[in-house]
């Protein structure tokens, strides 16, 4: 994996936090798992009724380009969104 270093996992955790705060959750915590072929995103976030997990995945050129691009911002927000959708919102 060329992006198992340092340096890469905290591009990848950067590119997640932006897009969570762009999905506007209110309470969250995450994690990035550097897997073969698609990187693991666990999320956990406040609901309604208490707490929810939920992982979705996106390959790590994935997630950078969603920093700047915001073709591929808009794409990992339209597939994450339905699996974080009982999610509390600002």
């Amino acid at each position: 994996m060329p992006y198992l270093t340092v340096a890469g996992l905290a591009q990848a955790k950067a590119a997640v936090d932006a897009l969570l705060e762009d999905l506007g959750l209110s309470a969250y915590v995450f994690a990035v798992e550097p897997r073969e072929g698609a990187w693991a995103v666990i999320v956990e976030c406040a609901t309604e009724s208490g707490w929810q997990r939920a992982e979705v995945q996106a390959s790590h050129e994935l997630l950078v380009a969603g920093l700047g691009d915001s073709e591929a911002r808009d794409a990992l927000l339209a597939q994450w969104r339905p699996h974080l959708a009982a999610c509390k919102a600002d």
